[in-house]
């Protein structure tokens, strides 16, 4: 781990700021030396991670293990992130016991400092995900943040969609040449989920399986809180079962899970955001692509997939019928 005072990039100096202000600020940090290494290295492909943020693990002394965790967001994301709110949700969440703690937020730096949960803590995988034990765990802890009070930060996936799509502009050469099919249908989706009704509750909202990190006794913490918002919890059941669930039957499973019995309509409405979410996360990933400069990460291939996902999704037999059984 090294100490403040030799950032080897903008990055860098970024969270050196933010320390100096955690450590000033926080009565049982200061008059320590900070020492940090980076914590996630970027990943684009085969998981979206670390891509929007650069990470730090951070020791509150030269000697001491790692017991701080520091999230920066990457100035180049500034259109897709909203750093103040993402800590205003992971300050709620980790009140519900859900989340490590929130020490800090550095404004200027787009910064929070948090603490570390530590080794005993891991991603999970999606074998993990598969078992229902754990899969109740999640949709418990969706269900717990849901009651509680709203963030602030109302968020549609195709409100998302549209901004994405206007950020990369519709003459992108990045986009697939079927993108035209691709967003018709993300427009039916929208168009049949507005007639038949929506509710908006609070989200973590991003339910990727290294948000997902699991911990002694099979106990669940969330991490990134960058996409909590205020949405519709279909959206986000959707957005989980398409992570954990290859299959249509363990989706079901995960349906009775949340609803208490399976319910046709509500299996129907998680299929049909879990088609929205790959396009948004496509299209998220193809403007990371123009937008960072960390051109070793792989994220058109990323944006490949999730294209390919929402393809075979609203291509395959029945969708059509989904929409109108909504």
């Amino acid at each position: 781990m090294k100490a403040p005072g030799v950032p080897k990039d903008a990055s860098e100096r970024l969270a050196e700021d933010a320390l100096a202000q955690a450590f000033s600020a926080r009565p049982e940090l200061r008059g320590k030396a900070p020492h940090y290494a980076v914590g996630v290295p970027g990943l684009a492909s085969p998981s979206y991670h670390g891509v929007e943020s650069a990470t730090y693990r951070v020791a509150e002394d030269r000697d001491a293990e790692p017991s701080l965790f520091l999230k920066v967001s990457e100035p180049c994301a500034a259109a897709l992130l909203d750093p103040a709110a993402a800590f205003r949700a992971a300050q709620k969440i980790a009140a519900l016991g859900l989340a490590p703690e929130p020490l800090h937020f550095a404004e200027r730096e787009g910064a929070i400092l948090f603490r570390c949960l530590g080794p005993d803590w891991r991603p999970a995988t999606l074998d993990t995900l598969q078992r229902p034990d754990s899969m109740a765990t999640v949709v418990d802890a969706f269900r717990r943040i849901g009651a509680g009070e709203a963030f602030g930060r109302p968020w549609s996936v195709f409100e998302a969609i549209r901004h994405l799509r206007a950020l990369l502009g519709e003459g992108a050469d990045s986009l697939p040449p079927d993108a035209w099919f691709l967003f018709d249908w993300a427009e039916a989706i929208e168009a049949a989920l507005a007639a038949a009704g929506t509710d908006t509750r609070p989200a973590h909202a991003d339910p990727h399986a290294s948000n997902l990190l699991f911990g002694p006794g099979g106990a669940l913490q969330l991490v990134d809180f960058d996409m909590a918002c205020d949405t519709d919890p279909h959206y986000q059941l959707g957005a989980f079962l398409n992570e954990a669930c290859p299959f249509e039957t363990p989706m079901k499973a995960g349906i009775e899970m949340a609803e208490g019995a399976f319910r046709p309509e509500v299996f129907n409405r998680a299929r049909a955001y879990a088609a929205a979410d790959d396009l948004h996360w496509a299209l998220r990933a193809l403007a990371m692509d123009r937008l960072s400069p960390r051109r070793g990460l792989e994220f058109r291939k990323y944006a490949a997939w999730r294209f390919l996902r929402c393809r075979m999704r609203v291509g395959g037999p029945g969708f059509e019928e989904t929409l109108r059984a909504l």
